[in-house]
């Protein structure tokens, strides 16, 4: 059946798509620029943005699942933490019951809550209530920090952690398994409808994290975008849930170092 992946050009879009070509069903992509690495691979591309219903409705027709991957805690120059992620996600949703999608997949944060004190966290929140009083079959995965090329994590260990943020701790997990349990969630042949935590299987402190990649250490005094904040609470998502749930096998924390 043909899925359909938003923020397609981030940095975990860019691990599943290939996934979801391997599976050997139609993917399709919404992205506001063109790619033609994806047209290349047989993939439908639609161009537009993230809050146009309209096109992305067209975009969705016939599809099976809706795969959203827009936001995260560093939003474009111009753009607000809540357009990118609660006002993306509630466009996307209406779009898909219009277009009568039947599954949505959505990435969350693990510490999202309405009620919390961070704007991401809070945005995070809000977004998995409209996911789950949309009507629509969903599985939203709670994720701790993604280490992967390009991201919000990655850019974090790469500028430098100020030291006064290193004792948090964290269970940072591989995008690629974020991709892995996406693409089983799509793949799955009966409802569904759920939160699961995703994390790695290690918990570290910021601290050994930036031990453990070997980069500079803390030389800057504010991370960028507001990421020190984010990252001074504790990010720890159980290990276990998810990877039951999807049939995954965690990346070691070394590993998915590496890859970064």
């Amino acid at each position: 059946m043909p899925v359909l992946v938003t923020g397609a050009t981030g940095c975990i879009g860019r691990a599943l798509v290939p996934r979801l070509i391997e599976t050997g069903g139609q993917v399709r992509v919404y992205i506001r620029r063109d790619e033609p690495s994806y047209r290349s691979r047989g993939v439908k591309v639609a161009i537009g943005d993230a809050d146009h219903e309209g096109r992305l409705e067209s975009a969705l027709e016939q599809v099976h699942t809706l795969v959203h991957l827009v936001g995260g805690p560093l939003p474009d120059r111009g753009v607000t933490v809540e357009w990118l992620n609660l006002d993306t996600i509630q466009v996307a949703l209406r779009a898909a019951v219009n277009a009568e999608v039947r599954r949505v997949l959505f990435c969350s944060q693990v510490g999202a809550d309405p009620a919390a004190t961070h704007p991401y966290l809070a945005a995070a929140g809000r977004a998995e209530e409209a996911v789950r009083g949309s009507g629509l079959e969903h599985a939203i995965l709670r994720c701790a920090p993604v280490l992967g090329p390009g991201s919000a994590l990655a850019m974090l260990l790469e500028r430098g952690v100020p030291s006064r943020r290193r004792s948090a701790k964290l269970n940072p997990v591989a995008v690629a398994d974020v991709a892995a349990a996406l693409a089983s969630a799509d793949t799955r042949d009966t409802e569904m409808r759920g939160t699961w935590d995703l994390g790695g299987p290690v918990v570290v402190t910021i601290e050994d994290l930036v031990a453990r990649a070997g980069v500079r250490r803390g030389i800057l005094s504010r991370a960028p975008g507001g990421l020190a904040d984010l990252y001074a609470r504790d990010s720890v998502a159980d290990a276990e849930q998810a990877a039951a749930q999807f049939g995954l096998r965690l990346t070691p924390l070394d590993e998915a170092l590496a890859g970064i």
